[in-house]
């Protein structure tokens, strides 16, 4: 890598425009054609995915998203996440990754 060259940072707005860009066109495939569109499904998951990325980007104010959400939050959404899918079981391996991510980059001291 060139000496030259600056580490590029995510551009925010971009990821955004991107997210709702997909999820509207999602929509509109499905309301003037059907969800049953080879394009519908894609676009919505590109949407939601995207969305979700924009808001664990880093900001100016804060270095990730979910170093201040409190653990009563992450019970509450692993329970309702537990009674909604219909083989729950899948979602253990999920929850262990998220504890330990949480553990890890929780707050540090300054």
């Amino acid at each position: 890598m060139p000496a030259n060259l600056t580490p590029q940072t995510p551009n925010r707005w971009l990821v955004a425009a991107i997210a709702a860009g997909c999820l509207l066109a999602g929509a509109m495939v499905w309301i003037l054609d059907s969800p049953d569109n080879l394009w519908c499904g894609p676009l919505i998951r590109t949407g939601l995915v995207m969305g979700a990325l924009w808001w664990a980007l880093p900001t100016k104010g804060r270095a990730i998203a979910w170093t201040n959400v409190s653990w009563v939050w992450i019970v509450a959404i692993a329970a309702a996440l537990f009674l909604m899918v219909r083989r729950p079981w899948v979602l253990v391996p999920i929850f262990l990754a998220l504890m330990l991510l949480s553990v890890f980059a929780g707050k540090r001291s300054k």
